[in-house]
């Protein structure tokens, strides 16, 4: 029988030492709003391929509990160890979290912090996707370098003072960032392009918040193209007023393409690559055939023309992009024994 010492000694062997913590999943993570429902149909999908996903909706930030190693990989997610495969930030808006206190110091530090953390998860943590894409007016002389047409912009504070920037008898008047404001959390404020004739343009407020002011350039398509790890997937979009797709869906009219028109997808592709997406949604005009480049949105939603078309290629597509990135990181993790 051995002695009480050798017994002991038993606590400093390592061999016999056993971690009965439960191991970190791989797992999809899923940045963005509990409204998201272009991801909930993706979700399904993956899990039915054996894929983990996990959702961090903006809503739920303050009851949320989050702690990030220092080593980059492992997360714990209200209590849940997760290694993160893949990380896509897409309608990820701290401006929906719900006041922490009267102390409106307190609810911006808690907002601020919550960004920043949204930041360090995509870069620490998998494959990052991310909203991350230069403005407009820097799009649009991307689109130009890459010999791809683009329409006259300006951006200004005072419209009265552009008129003569342009030729044509309208000009298209659109917000420089953002399609909607969040004044209060959960009150979505829509501000959408909006169809002006030139002359109009004196009756503007002097000096306003900053706007782009574009030409009007007369077509006979527009184009809705879905870029998604390579794969490329089209609408024909035809719509009364600019504001159609969020103000009135049922009036579109959406026609699937079977495939983007030769140009359209070059420009597409070469856009893309420039800026260095995996994902992004970008809108063309056809003018006498050529394409005309508006802008690119990494987290445009893609379920409004699927709905409309009663068809699902672009929810597939990005289903298989995710499952590609997280089985190569699971690969890549079991490789290096983690």
């Amino acid at each position: 029988m051995p002695d009480v010492p050798s017994f002991l000694a038993q606590l400093d062997d390592p061999a016999l030492v056993f971690d009965a913590r439960p191991a970190p999943e791989p797992c999809v993570l899923l940045l963005s709003r509990a409204c998201d429902t272009d991801l909930d149909p993706v979700v399904r999908l993956l899990a039915g391929a054996g894929v983990c996903t996990v959702r961090l909706n903006a809503e739920e930030l303050a009851a949320t509990s989050l702690t990030l190693g220092a080593d980059g990989r492992s997360v714990r997610l209200n209590g849940r160890p997760l290694t993160p495969t893949v990380t896509w930030i897409r309608h990820f808006a701290p401006s929906a979290v719900a006041a922490a206190a009267p102390d409106s110091a307190r609810t911006a530090f808690l907002r601020d912090s919550w960004q920043e953390a949204a930041g360090q998860l995509a870069a620490l943590c998998g494959t990052a996707i991310r909203p991350d894409r230069p403005g407009v007016l820097c799009q649009l002389r991307l689109a130009r370098r890459c010999g791809v047409a683009a329409p006259r912009t300006v951006l200004t504070t005072d419209p009265h003072l552009v008129r003569d920037a342009f030729d044509g008898p309208r000009v298209v008047v659109k917000a420089a960032h953002h399609h909607f404001v969040e004044p209060a959390p959960g009150r979505l404020h829509g501000i959408f392009p909006t169809v002006l004739d030139r002359a109009d343009l004196a009756g503007a407020p002097r000096p306003g918040p900053p706007v782009l002011v574009q030409e009007y350039v007369e077509h006979e398509a527009e184009l809705r193209v879905y870029f998604v790890a390579g794969r490329l997937h089209a609408f024909e979009v035809g719509k009364a007023d600019p504001a159609d797709p969020w103000a009135a869906p049922e009036r579109l009219d959406v026609r699937p393409l079977p495939s983007p028109p030769p140009a359209v997808a070059a420009a597409t592709r070469a856009l893309a690559g420039a800026m260095d997406l995996r994902y992004g949604a970008f809108d063309f005009l056809l003018s006498a055939g050529t394409p005309v480049f508006l802008e690119v949105n990494p987290d445009g939603d893609w379920r409004w023309a699927e709905r409309r078309t009663r068809s699902t290629p672009v929810t597939a597509a990005v289903a298989a992009m995710l499952a590609e990135l997280h089985r190569a990181a699971v690969r890549e993790l079991r490789d290096r024994g983690e």
